[in-house]
């Protein structure tokens, strides 16, 4: 009987967590990210990418592949302020192209949200700017 009532509780606990954490991911866009890629020091594909909030403290997104599924937390460096919080637009992601490669550097939000600092290159950079279809 003991033995029962511990398996159920596990599976109860098992369950509440994994309800917490689909709770605590709240999608900000997919986009269309037609070339590799890195992300630190992961490559990722070219492929559709879903960005998406973790937690309350945003110190992290989850960067996820939806054609793949596969998915890696992204550092926030810091909170970057909206320039111009009355005009809507919809979400980018920016990337440093240093040394013939490409690294995630800031995230956007659609409308008029804040934006995320992703990663800082070191060395001589160029923009490169994928906007939401």
């Amino acid at each position: 009987m003991k033995t029962r009532v511990a398996i159920a509780l596990s599976v109860v606990s098992i369950l509440a967590m994994a309800l917490a954490y689909g709770q605590s991911q709240a999608a900000m866009a997919r986009l269309d990210i037609p070339f590799k890629f890195r992300v630190g020091k992961k490559e990722m594909p070219a492929g559709k990418y879903e960005f998406a909030k973790q937690g309350a403290q945003q110190s992290s997104l989850l960067l996820r592949n939806i054609d793949t599924s596969k998915a890696t937390f992204v550092p926030v460096v810091e909170r970057l302020a909206e320039m111009n919080p009355l005009e809507k637009h919809k979400a980018r992601v920016v990337f440093d192209t240093v040394g013939g490669e490409k690294f995630l550097s800031e995230f956007w939000p659609a409308d008029n949200e804040d934006g995320y600092l992703i990663g800082v290159t070191k060395g001589e950079e160029k923009h490169e700017v994928v906007t939401q279809n």
